[in-house]
């Protein structure tokens, strides 16, 4: 009798430990099949048919276009600026070449330098001084 007993018994609580460790696991399960199904939706393209993507489409074309010109946008201003340095190396370039030759022309333009050269061409600088001359129109007017 005892065995029979201990059998009766013994499914019982097999069943009673069963049911605890299924009412335990079974949030888990759900959890993972759950997100297990979203990965499957979204992999699948499911998702793409849901009343709720569907209504946010225009919004997600609109935030996607945005995001394409803030991109767009990042890369012509690291253009613009790269531009910018290189011409302001160039401007720099140009003002030293531009003093340099600047000094060249006062030193060649000074009149001690021009008499050295004209005298080698047999040109002689005038030591009488200039004078103004003034014509008279008819009237007494100048």
């Amino acid at each position: 009798m005892k065995n029979v007993n201990r059998k009766i018994e013994e499914p019982e609580s097999k069943e009673e430990d069963v049911v605890e460790t299924e009412k335990s696991i079974q949030p888990k399960t759900e959890r993972v099949t759950k997100s297990k199904r979203t990965f499957i939706d979204i992999i699948g393209g499911d998702i793409l048919a849901t009343d709720k993507f569907v209504s946010l489409f225009p919004f997600l074309i609109y935030v996607v276009a945005l995001m394409m010109l803030w991109i767009s946008n990042t890369y012509y201003a690291e253009d613009m600026n790269r531009e910018i340095a290189e011409l302001n190396k160039r401007k720099e370039e140009l003002y030293v070449e531009n003093m340099y030759l600047k000094s060249e022309i006062t030193k060649i333009s000074k009149q001690s330098t021009l008499v050295k050269k004209l005298k080698k061409q047999g040109i002689k600088e005038s030591v009488v001084p200039m004078k103004k001359i003034v014509i008279e129109k008819e009237g007494g007017r100048k």
